[in-house]
Parts: structure tokens; sequence; C-alpha cells
């Protein structure tokens, strides 16, 4: 028996609808397959060309996948890089001191991630115990 690609693809060979749920790679990969296995049935291919072109469908729908997998990476880290450099911006528009510019350059380059709260020692002395400067990093500006 062949080897299946995907987990719905006997409902393809037998042409069942479209199963829900399916990401839209997979659904284009399912109507496209479902199709060959028709084309197959019907003589209209030979089966050296529907596996050919089952081959080519398969490629195309994991390089789609992969594809949609990695734009939502993308998203996700531009989204966080937004909401983590959000407070280290007004931070430094409200201070523009040299110790906030470099947190912001840290957060925007991954070093730190900004929470928008100081964190203060125990004593209550209001001095910042977060995260300190990065080795060779002078504040003397």
């Amino acid at each position: 028996m062949a080897e299946l690609a995907f987990p719905w693809e006997r409902a393809a060979m037998r042409g069942e609808p479209l199963p829900e749920g399916l990401p839209a790679e997979e659904q284009s990969a399912y109507l496209a397959l479902r199709q060959v296995y028709r084309d197959y049935c019907g003589k209209v291919l030979s089966r050296e060309a529907a596996a050919g072109e089952k081959r080519r469908i398969v490629r195309q729908a994991q390089a789609a996948g992969k594809r949609r997998v990695f734009a939502d990476r993308l998203t996700e880290h531009h989204w966080r890089v937004t909401r983590d450099t959000e407070a280290a911006k007004a931070a430094c528009r409200k201070d523009p001191s040299p110790e906030n510019a470099l947190r912001l350059c840290d957060v925007l380059d991954g070093l730190e991630k900004w929470e928008g709260v100081r964190r203060h020692d125990k004593s209550g002395s209001g001095q910042d115990s977060g995260p300190k400067d990065h080795p060779g990093r002078a504040l003397d500006v």
C-alpha cells in the first residue's frame, strides 16, 4: 500500500468533502489530491503521472506550512519587541538620560526585557536594582 503523506489522505482518496479545521495550505492540498485520485481512478492519469503530481502537491503544502509557521513566529516576535520597547521608549522620552537610552538600546537588541517598572532594593532607598550595564558599556556621555 502507498505511503500516506497526510492524516486525511484516505478521505481524499474516497472523494469525501473537505474536512473542517484544516489550515489553508492543507485545504489546498486536500482538494488537489482529491482531484488527482479522481483522475487516476478515471484513467485520466497514469500511476506515474499521479505519483509525480502527488509529490509536487505534498512538497508545496509542506513549504506553505513552513512559511505559515515562520510568519506566525515573525508576527509573535514583532509583537513582543513592540510590547517590550513601549515602556523603554516612554522612559527615554520622559527622562532622556544615558542610562535610559542604553536600556532602550538593550531592549531593541533583545538583551533585556523592559518591564516598565523600576525595581527597588529592599531597603526602600529607591535605587534601581535591575539589570546592570553590560560589560564594556560606559555611561559617561
